[in-house]
């Protein structure tokens, strides 16, 4: 099946099941790769914010593989207080959520279970995420993997909920001056829109400009391993 959170390899292997504990769980090759480089990055921003310890909305968590291991991770360094997990479709991933969040230490005392129903395309999450006093929200490989909707609708309910200096950290692949920065990524690209003519990958100008007209401003984008990006937007 395909899983619209975690990117490239995942399409190929998310089926799989990985048994883990008392219930079968969802397993991405790409987010064991992947979580360390993003952890750091997320640790090194994180520290700087003047909200801490942070309460953090992930959107499209699939498996719960970065949730359970970034949250567990940035809970120690007392850099997380809240971990709020959601995705589309969370009712065929909950109990893979639960399963990585139960195995991580310090994961369940921050994370948030069970793990929300979000829709990123439809306005209306704003309004449901109000009352949790976010500072940032986190997200992994949605931009690509999704109808331009979903990307609007993530920078537009983030312009809404996020507070001054709150950060959407949006991690994937993009283009860049509208060329791919690998031929593999051509690729993948070429695949995804053979899937679905919604999806593809976008350019990091595209989404700067978006995000401008919802009070977040690019200040960083940040080149990750496997010709992936991490994208740091911060609302003014």
């Amino acid at each position: 099946s395909i899983d619209r959170g975690k990117g490239v390899e995942t399409i190929e292997t998310i089926g799989g099941r990985a048994m883990g504990g008392a219930s079968p769980r969802l397993y991405s090759a790409a987010c064991e790769r992947n979580k360390g480089p993003i952890l750091e990055v997320l640790r090194s921003h994180l520290v700087k914010s003047p909200r801490l310890p942070a309460r953090i909305l992930e959107l499209a968590c699939g498996s719960g593989q970065h949730c359970a291991f970034l949250a567990g991770h940035l809970a120690k360094d007392g850099l997380v207080q809240r971990w709020f997990p959601t995705d589309l479709g969370i009712s065929e991933k909950r109990s893979s959520v639960e399963g990585y969040v139960t195995e991580e230490p310090g994961a369940s005392d921050v994370v948030e279970l069970p793990a929300r129903e979000l829709d990123a395309s439809q306005e209306a999450w704003a309004e449901e995420v109000k009352d949790l006093q976010l500072t940032d929200i986190y997200v992994s490989n949605l931009t690509h993997i999704s109808p331009w909707e979903a990307t609007v609708g993530l920078l537009s309910g983030a312009g809404k909920v996020l507070p001054p200096q709150g950060l959407v950290i949006i991690y994937g692949p993009f283009k860049v001056d509208f060329n791919h920065t690998s031929e593999s990524n051509a690729a993948f690209d070429e695949s995804l829109q053979s899937r679905d003519p919604r999806w593809g990958y976008r350019d990091v100008s595209e989404i700067e400009e978006e995000a401008s007209k919802h009070g977040l401003e690019l200040v960083q984008t940040i080149s990750m391993p496997a010709n992936n990006k991490t994208l740091l937007l911060r609302k003014g």
